[in-house]
């Protein structure tokens, strides 16, 4: 299992959300953080979703 953890910070009406090693997106709610973190690293290291672990870190 791949393990990362990811900072998400509000700016303004969105999310914006970093991997480090991976990248970034954003997303438009606190409830969709999770959820787009995971589908990043699954768009940026093609391993699949249950094979990934992220914990988010709210700042």
């Amino acid at each position: 299992m791949a393990s990362y953890t990811a900072t998400a910070i509000c700016e303004g009406d969105h999310w914006v959300i970093d991997v480090p090693g991976v990248g970034t997106t954003e997303a438009g709610s606190v409830d969709d953080v999770h959820e787009m973190a995971v589908d990043l690293v699954v768009a940026m290291t093609h391993v699949a979703a249950e094979d990934v672990r992220v914990d988010v870190r709210i700042v």
